[in-house]
């Protein structure tokens, strides 16, 4: 009997990791609607928490603490998160258009981007060198950090001059904080802070401005006011004062906290835009003119009352906006309207772990110690942190229930009806398949006599007389919650059987399980994932030829690869030189990382090392080592290193063996940690097991587990000659496989050495 999971009725995506969106993530998933997905678009894996960058940037706060981790965050949600570039949105077709792959639709979409520097006009590569913008936080951040490293390494006998342009809060508080730091570490620096005004931070708190004057006074920070940036130049800053004088005044850096701009794809898609580019919403946060269509944060201008650009608005939106989006897909409330405090409370970093209060109208908090009162933001802000950070086991726990809320509401139609059938009774309509592949732009290839687009029962292919035909075929379930990612990875990984031969993949057919949904998100979902297979296609030249469809309980894809290859380059198994050296093309650790990822405990920044090793097509890795005397090569996948390496050994009187060098096999970042921890893929043991026999008792995954781990889409092992090996490694890096080595070596007696 099948138990068919709750069918997918429609999509919701939050465009951007800010804090509004995150808060809809978290509140969504804890009281789910039924038949909703919820999609995460962001260009950057951990999202900064704003309210936390200055003790970060003081170094309170590890990188962690101070980020949301948006992988993990989603996974443990059971949420789906794409990494990628927004470039642009079309309300009326309600599609999102993104970098490098294919658009995705949704029902209803929250816009929470955040903001971008204000471009400089006419500004020469020389000049832009020397310019640090605070927005956005995560390229200011890498500036920062190489800034740092700059002022550590400087000898000269001349401090060097930095500026910091713009004296609101976030100004204000670069140039303590970096003046702190230069002090600290008795770096040759100084600090100038530059601002067209006369006041500090605002106009009306005369309190902040007096202690904030005094603050900077006693840091040694020379303040220019009444004095504008008229011009950046390649030797520094052409500054105006207050009197009208103009000159150049010549700094090291200049870190510019001055206005800033929305994305531009704002504009250029149609929506409703404010004089400075910023998306228009109403009291509701809808943006104007577009129904299905969202926005808070920073990157809106507020309609019925503009507001400063500060993220305490932001997350004041979060609950109002889950409200509204709960709102529009169950019609079973009206829209809330966000009403803002007319004045908003400011905690400014003055020093070492010191913090001043800086709010239009009166406050208590005005008159607590420094102190104190950062004593206070911490708890805040590590309690907001702690409400969307996946929670962290020491050591694998030996049970983990991720059992996610039921839902109260449902979208899923009273008379739907659950596919229950199996053979061809589960495959899906031919209306939705035909057009799902319709959106697809199949390239057309010269040698396929008959494809996808013809509708017959089998493709008709004519490749070369006088080569030999290869086929292979891969099937997995789904490891990542991005189709277009799964797609572009499990296509990958089918080809690297074809290419570990020696051959060249030509057509491939492709295999597609969905699970229950609606005819539209079937639709969709066919064109994400064939959109990512065809894109790894097209990078390797080969051709889409037919396939199949059907539904069940998991997503899954399988793929079946025809190749060809010139029999004197046929690629076996089997090592036949005893002396050769093995060498290995890409890094270990992608079983553990998915595993760990699964349960949301694998670091966000690992798994993105992984996904982008697991990209990288290992055709580029055979056509460097070509020329080069290769005996035995295979490709590592599910059995791990050593059941790899075992089926390379071959058996009888002119079988090898191998010596490993456990050290020297390049591992993922995280990796060696999850181990520690006590992670690993569900196959690992059993792999150890099928060789178990064979292998001593020493060599097992507690000890060795790198060597047990199952790779998706992983490297080439293959042995070469001894005095080939540094030119191999050479044409190897030289191509960009840099991860590639030598992990040990061919030895004359049928066993497995580990050291």
């Amino acid at each position: 009997m099948h138990n068919n999971p709750i069918p997918t009725i429609s999509d919701l995506v939050l465009l951007g990791g800010g804090h509004a969106n995150i808060q809809v993530l978290k509140m969504l998933a804890m009281n789910p609607i039924g038949g909703l997905r919820i999609t995460l678009i962001s260009d950057q894996t951990h999202s900064p928490y704003s309210g936390m960058i200055p003790g970060f940037l003081a170094g309170y706060y590890s990188y962690e603490e101070c980020h949301f981790d948006l992988r993990r965050l989603c996974e443990e949600l059971g949420q789906r998160f794409i990494k990628a570039k927004i470039v642009g949105l079309d309300p009326h077709r309600k599609t999102v258009q993104l970098e490098n792959r294919a658009e995705i639709s949704y029902d209803c979409a929250a816009i929470n981007v955040g903001i971008q520097p204000k471009s400089i006009e006419n500004l020469s590569a020389e000049a832009a060198a020397k310019l640090i913008p605070l927005k956005p936080i995560s390229r200011f951040i890498a500036h920062w950090q190489r800034l740092l490293a700059d002022l550590e390494a400087y000898r000269g006998e001349a401090p060097l001059r930095l500026a910091v342009v713009g004296a609101g809060a976030s100004g204000v508080e670069i140039a303590i904080i970096l003046k702190m730091l230069i002090t600290q570490n008795c770096w040759k620096a100084e600090v100038n802070l530059i601002h067209r005004h006369e006041f500090l931070v605002s106009a009306k708190d005369l309190c902040a401005q007096q202690r904030l004057a005094k603050t900077l006074n006693e840091l040694g920070i020379t303040v220019l006011q009444n004095t504008e940036v008229l011009e950046v130049q390649e030797n520094g800053l052409v500054l105006k004062n207050a009197t009208g004088l103009v000159g150049t005044e010549n700094f090291y850096r200049a870190l510019i906290a001055t206005q800033a701009a929305a994305p531009e794809w704002f504009e250029s898609s149609g929506l409703a835009v404010d004089r400075d580019g910023f998306v228009k919403v109403s009291e509701k946060l809808r943006v104007e003119n577009a129904d299905a269509l969202f926005a808070a944060g920073d990157c809106i201008h507020f309609s019925p009352s503009p507001l400063k650009k500060a993220g305490v608005y932001a997350v004041r939106q979060g609950m109002v906006l889950e409200h509204n989006i709960r709102a529009f897909f169950t019609r079973q409330s009206a829209l809330k309207s966000f009403q803002p405090k007319k004045h908003v409370l400011s905690l400014i970093t003055i020093g070492e772990r010191q913090a001043l209060v800086h709010q239009d109208d009166a406050s208590i908090l005005r008159w607590m110690w420094p102190s104190l009162l950062w004593r206070v933001k911490d708890q805040i802000d590590r309690r907001f942190m702690q409400r969307f950070q996946a929670g962290t086991f020491n050591v694998k726990p030996p049970s983990f229930n991720k059992t996610m809320p039921k839902a109260k509401t449902s979208l899923v139609p009273e008379d739907w009806e659950d596919n229950t059938c199996g053979g061809c009774g589960s495959k899906l309509a031919a209306s939705t398949l035909t057009q799902g592949l319709d959106k697809l732009a199949i390239p057309k290839d010269d040698s396929v006599l008959l494809g996808v687009n013809d509708g017959e029962d089998c493709a008709l292919t004519r490749f070369s007389e006088h080569t030999l035909c290869l086929q292979t075929i891969d099937q997995f379930r789904s490891f990542i919650s991005d189709p277009f990612l799964f797609g572009q990875i499990a296509t990958q990984h089918a080809l690297s059987d074809v290419y570990a031969m020696g051959g060249v993949a030509k057509t491939v057919q492709v295999g597609l399980t969905l699970q229950p949904a609606a005819a539209r998100i079937h639709k969709e979902d066919i064109f994400q994932v064939m959109s990512g297979v065809l894109d790894s296609l097209a990078k390797s030249g080969v051709s889409l030829v037919g396939g199949h469809t059907g539904e069940g309980s998991e997503f899954s894809i399988s793929i079946a690869v025809q190749g060809e290859v010139v029999p004197h380059r046929v690629l076996r198994k089997r090592l036949t030189k005893s002396g050769n050296r093995l060498i290995l093309t890409k890094p270990i650790g992608t079983g553990v990382i998915l595993a760990a990822n699964m349960l949301a405990q694998a670091n966000g920044k690992w798994v993105d090392e992984a996904l982008s090793s697991m990209l990288q097509s290992n055709y580029v890795a055979m056509e460097a080592i070509r020329s080069f005397d290769i005996s035995g090569c295979t490709d590592i996948t599910g059995f791990g290193v050593l059941g790899h390496v075992f089926e390379m050994m071959g058996t009888g009187d002119s079988a090898l063996g191998v010596k490993l060098d456990y050290q020297a096999i390049p591992l993922f970042a995280g990796v060696a940690e999850l181990f520690n921890k006590g992670y690993f893929a569900s196959i690992a043991p059993q792999n150890h097991a099928s060789l178990a026999c064979l292998l001593n008792a020493d060599i097992s995954p507690q000890h060795f587990p790198a060597l047990f781990d199952p790779q998706t889409s992983g490297g080439l092992l293959f042995s070469v000659a001894h005095d080939q090996t540094k030119a191999c490694l050479q044409a190897l890096h030289d191509n960009g496989v840099t991860r590639a080595c030598v992990i040990g070596e061919v030895i004359d007696r049928n066993k497995i050495i580990v050291v």
